[in-house]
């Protein structure tokens, strides 16, 4: 493994030169930097010629946690996109960005896991942790996050989210 090199740096500021990387690869953390038309004008930079970028992030718009009352869902699904994570909709932007930032964009592919055990889902997708914050932010109230959840729990269950894998060359 003598031809790879881990360095620790800001995705912003990356502390390579110009044209110094053949690949690079994010996975799920465009969602929570704080610039990424920035992060991806870096990954651009560094990379030389015939150099590959790939990526997959979520687009937290396209979660769906099925329950009877499609409301609560809804007011689940828009807490993760208006407050719980910085960049919700990156997944479904990523192909934009990368071209803005002078990457041609061979490859898109959308990956939609299904959710069918409540508690995979729950290590996965955090239900319980974000409804509860979701009700202290005024998205549901507190009876609303007990029925939504008991339903999660005893009722059928299934959820998803697309994560998207955008490939990237330079």
């Amino acid at each position: 493994m003598g031809n790879v090199t881990v360095r620790l740096g800001d995705i912003h500021e990356l502390p390579l030169p110009d044209d110094s990387a053949d690949r690079a690869r994010t996975d799920r953390v465009l969602q929570h930097v704080a610039d990424p038309a920035r992060a991806l004008g870096e990954a651009r930079r560094v990379l030389r010629p015939g150099g590959r970028l790939v990526m997959g992030e979520p687009d937290w718009g396209t979660l769906t946690v099925d329950h009877p009352d499609g409301g609560l869902s809804r007011a689940y699904t828009r807490y993760v996109t208006d407050e719980a994570v910085r960049n919700a909709r990156i997944g479904s932007r990523l192909a934009r960005l990368a071209v803005d930032a002078g990457f041609a964009v061979p490859t898109v592919v959308p990956v939609t896991p299904v959710f069918r055990d409540v508690r995979a889902a729950d290590r996965i997708l955090g239900l319980e942790r974000t409804a509860r914050r979701a009700a202290d932010a005024g998205y549901f109230t507190e009876e609303a996050v007990r029925r939504w959840l008991d339903h999660l729990v005893h009722g059928p269950f299934l959820a998803t989210v697309t994560l998207f894998i955008v490939v990237t060359e330079v």
